[in-house]
């Protein structure tokens, strides 16, 4: 008697069966690593443009500042619209809040993705004291 066949084409099913998860899976990887990185530059532009109103002369520098400071950070990435808001006093030693979000598309999946952040940088307490 020679060796038993019942096992003829039981590594293509495999294949066939587990190709498509292990598709799945590397996709829903990539899904996740756009989320986060959309979520990083949202909280970068979100810091540099706190940091950009407070170095502003006037409220509307400072709002002028933040829309430049996020014009700039969300440049070259998927963001199809972003909105930027400054809230706060631009007095010294007061906090100027930047509120930042992104919409994004999911890659090849249908759908966006709006990630957002806020971020606070307090006006230099020297601000406009002359020394000498």
């Amino acid at each position: 008697m020679g060796p038993r066949r019942d096992d003829a084409g039981s590594a293509t099913l495999e294949l066939a069966v587990l190709t498509p998860a292990v598709v799945l899976l590397l996709g829903l990887v990539v899904l996740a690593g756009h989320v986060v990185s959309a979520r990083q530059v949202v909280s970068q532009a979100a810091e540099d443009a706190a940091r950009a109103a407070t170095t502003a002369r006037s409220q509307a520098g400072a709002d002028s500042a933040a829309q430049a400071a996020v014009a700039a950070d969300l440049a070259g990435t998927d963001c199809g619209s972003w909105s930027a808001s400054v809230s706060g006093a631009l007095v010294p030693g007061a906090t100027m809040t930047a509120a930042v979000s992104c919409t994004t598309s999911l890659g090849i999946l249908p759908g966006s993705f709006t990630a957002a952040n806020t971020a606070g940088a307090v006006v230099d307490v020297y601000r406009g004291v002359a020394t000498g």
